[in-house]
């Protein structure tokens, strides 16, 4: 049998003959990835909500003013937005999850190194809002964004919020692949959501599984004065790190490709 190299050449292979996924090994290793990653993410994501906080308020002070902003969001209901505001909100929605999506894969970035017992820094964190794969990421996350966020807004219009959230939560599970198979497996924007579809129809209920779990015990650092879930949040991350990693692997010949890129993480 010919030995399979390349990142498409594996999808093929899974469109045969699946794969199988080990639950427990899976959570094994995802801890202790994350035991060596969780104060550089967590610092990162901290970072994170702290910028976006920042501009979310400076944005409603200049607008609309703090206390209206506050009293909006008490009572927030789609249902109550003009047309006009809800095609805002869908263009926001989807430009905040591109913007966030190289720092997402970043984590990732993280986790691999971590893995690979190679050096890592809080640069890391964000490679990829310099790197040749921005583009594709970018464009992976509004298209999924959109697709999320326009499908839950319909529903929330209806009157079907739970399942509006539900679809939402089910469509982030069916692109999971999605941003390692572009950073890591070298695939365009459509490519690797459309291979990662394939890839976890293939095994949904166990990858929907090892989400559940990984989101709960990331929900345990809610009872650490409530911060503590910014640093329990990457858990998550290597978890869905750990999932490629034993589903598809590192493309090698990619990872080549960057050692010349490599130098400026650090």
């Amino acid at each position: 049998m010919q030995k399979i190299t390349t990142t498409k050449e594996k999808i093929e292979e899974i469109k045969q003959r699946g794969y199988p996924l080990e639950f427990g090994e899976i959570l094994s290793q995802a801890l202790n990835n994350y035991q060596k990653i969780v104060w550089i993410a967590g610092a990162g994501v901290l970072l994170l909500s702290i910028v976006f906080f920042a501009i979310i308020m400076g944005l409603a002070a200049i607008f609309i003013g703090l206390s209206t902003f506050g009293r909006d969001i008490a009572d927030f209901q789609i249902q109550n937005f003009s047309a006009a505001g809800i095609i805002v909100a869908l263009v926001g929605g989807a430009i905040a999850v591109a913007l966030i999506k190289p720092f997402y894969a970043g984590i990732l970035r993280v986790a691999h190194h971590a893995d690979a017992k190679e050096d890592f820094d809080f640069s890391t964190l964000f490679y990829y809002y310099k790197s040749e794969y921005l583009k594709e990421i970018i464009i992976a996350g509004i298209l999924i964004g959109f697709c999320s966020n326009g499908i839950s807004t319909a529903l929330e219009l209806t009157g079907n919020t739970i399942l509006g959230s539900v679809i939402s939560y089910i469509i982030i599970l069916l692109t999971l692949f999605t941003t390692p198979l572009i950073i890591f497996g070298n695939l365009k924007a459509i490519e690797a959501i459309q291979a990662s579809l394939m890839l976890v129809s293939r095994n949904f209920f166990m990858l929907l599984a090892l989400m559940i779990v990984a989101v709960i015990l990331a929900g345990l650092g809610v009872f650490a004065f409530c911060i503590g879930i910014l640093f329990t949040i990457p858990l998550i991350f290597s978890v869905q790190y750990m999932i490629y990693t034993n589903v598809i692997g590192i493309d090698e010949k990619n990872e080549l490709e960057e050692i010349g890129n490599s130098s400026s993480d650090y």
